[in-house]
């Protein structure tokens, strides 16, 4: 498997090579990746890859190398593990010296958190409080930001949301999922239901928050979820 990661990056370098480390039938397999981000010194797992993979395999690892660099994790390295919830396996190259990086759950007040996508946004915030509140949905995926501008994409599907426990109801109440369609063509943000018309969520460009439904939001309310317990 080493040799097949290294050709992976070879064919990348200069650019950071990603891909996973998934199980079929009982054994480890390395799925190359697609690296969708702009730049050269960052990875981002293309999406479309990655739901592909997850119908043949059981994905048990993250991997992508530091090219011409350590493999000393980067700060959003860890945030991004321990987003996701599942190991990073982080090379130098071409050395080809593995360090593995283990999530971990750090504590973040649910108030006042500052947005950074992929580490403290609206799915964030919107786990965390349900996790307050003993409903536990799965980590995410890992997202590409601006999904919602990109063809195929859609995080807050039906299927996903299924994933989590949820189902669609009509009428809302305390806790349930909030999903939102602000200015795109598919749902792009979520919240939780707190009742009496408000609402907690985290909005691109702001802190975390308690916030009215009316008037504004409502307008973008295009599904309610509650946790099938």
């Amino acid at each position: 498997m080493i040799d097949e990661i290294q050709k992976h990056f070879e064919t990348e370098y200069p650019r950071e090579g990603c891909g996973v480390i998934g199980v079929v039938k009982g054994k480890k397999r390395f799925f190359p990746c697609k690296n969708v981000s702009e730049t050269e010194d960052n990875f981002i797992l293309c999406s479309k890859d990655w739901f592909r993979i997850k119908q043949q395999a059981d994905i048990i690892g993250i991997i992508h190398n530091h090219p011409d660099s350590t493999n000393e994790p980067s700060q959003s390295d860890i945030n991004n593990c321990n987003a996701i919830g599942i190991p990073y396996y982080i090379f130098s190259y071409p050395e080809m010296e593995l360090n593995i990086i283990e999530p971990k759950k750090n504590f973040n007040p649910l108030l006042g958190r500052e947005y950074k996508f992929g580490v403290t946004d609206c799915f964030e915030a919107m786990r965390d409080w349900l996790g307050s509140e003993n409903i536990h949905i799965p980590p995410r995926e890992p997202f590409e930001d601006d999904w919602w501008e990109k063809e195929g994409l859609n995080y807050f599907s039906e299927e996903n949301i299924k994933n989590w426990n949820h189902s669609k109801v009509k009428e809302v109440q305390k806790n349930d999922v909030l999903i939102f369609q602000v200015e795109a063509g598919i749902p792009n943000h979520c919240g939780v239901y707190l009742g009496n018309d408000v609402f907690f969520h985290h909005a691109v460009n702001r802190l975390s928050c308690r916030e009215n439904l009316y008037p504004f939001w409502i307008k973008h309310l295009v599904g309610i979820y509650r946790y099938e317990a």
